[in-house]
């Protein structure tokens, strides 16, 4: 299969004119669409191949999310950070050849008829960087591409599993959102500590997220963070935050964390 794309002119007519469509988004109104992007200039047909992802339809997203991350990036690990920077092609997917995954997902908003999330959830609304991240279906390759760890032969998407567990919205957004961690090797160190400290016992909160974020904003004016490997970040956010939180360092019980 090919992957396909919108035009520009497309993507901005339906982001322009959202409201005049969005009874139809409402109605999950197949042959509006499929009648809509019929017209001539709508959709691009790339020469990209992809399978068809089989996605999750778990009732609860925390059982959907983490899988699916697993699915769409395993679908389409050969993109390119570029590709996968553009908007029209994540819109595309959400209304062309993921368009059931994208009533599954926003299934709650649709029927609320919440118009501010359906145009986060399908189109770019946050600025380029967080919105690969609040987008239903961008989020879930690029939380595969920052997380999935090669060095891991049994299985290399621990880290994936470790980030997706709970949280996955507030996660997404708290924790890549930062310019620091647009760089795989910076992100991977930071969650490998986290999990090898959720391993000994620590239960792991939004705040350790934060914490290790801003020391990184810290450290980032000081010395230039992408030429580290992820054992380098992943040995300096495991000492800062346990100076931090006051852990032990041979029990790692945890003596003060912030609650």
């Amino acid at each position: 299969m090919k992957l396909s794309f919108i035009s520009d002119e497309t993507l901005m007519d339906l982001r322009t004119n959202y409201e005049a469509y969005k009874e139809h988004y409402y109605l999950k109104d197949n042959d509006w669409f499929d009648t809509y992007f019929k017209e001539p200039g709508r959709v691009i047909e790339s020469k990209i191949e992809f399978d068809m992802p089989e996605f999750n339809y778990d009732e609860d997203y925390t059982i959907s999310d983490r899988e699916n991350v697993r699915r769409i990036y395993e679908s389409l690990k050969h993109l390119t950070v570029s590709q996968a920077t553009q908007e029209r092609l994540w819109t595309g997917l959400a209304h062309l050849q993921l368009r059931d995954f994208a009533y599954y997902r926003l299934r709650n908003e649709l029927q609320d008829k919440n118009d501010k999330r359906i145009n986060t959830g399908v189109f770019f609304k946050n600025g380029k960087k967080r919105s690969l991240f609040v987008h239903i279906i961008a989020r879930l390759w690029w939380v595969g591409y920052m997380t999935h760890d090669e060095t891991n032969k049994e299985n290399p998407y621990w880290l994936t599993d470790f980030f997706c567990e709970k949280d996955f919205s507030a996660r997404c957004v708290v924790f890549f959102s930062s310019n620091l961690t647009s760089n795989p090797n910076v992100a991977k160190g930071v969650l490998r500590t986290l999990a090898k400290w959720q391993e000994n016992g620590i239960a792991i909160k939004r705040d350790h997220f934060v914490q290790a974020n801003k020391y990184l904003n810290v450290v980032g004016g000081a010395m230039i963070l992408d030429v580290l490997t992820i054992e380098e970040v992943e040995e300096m956010v495991d000492g800062y935050l346990r100076r931090y939180y006051g852990v032990d360092e041979g029990n790692m019980v945890k003596l003060g964390i912030t609650p």
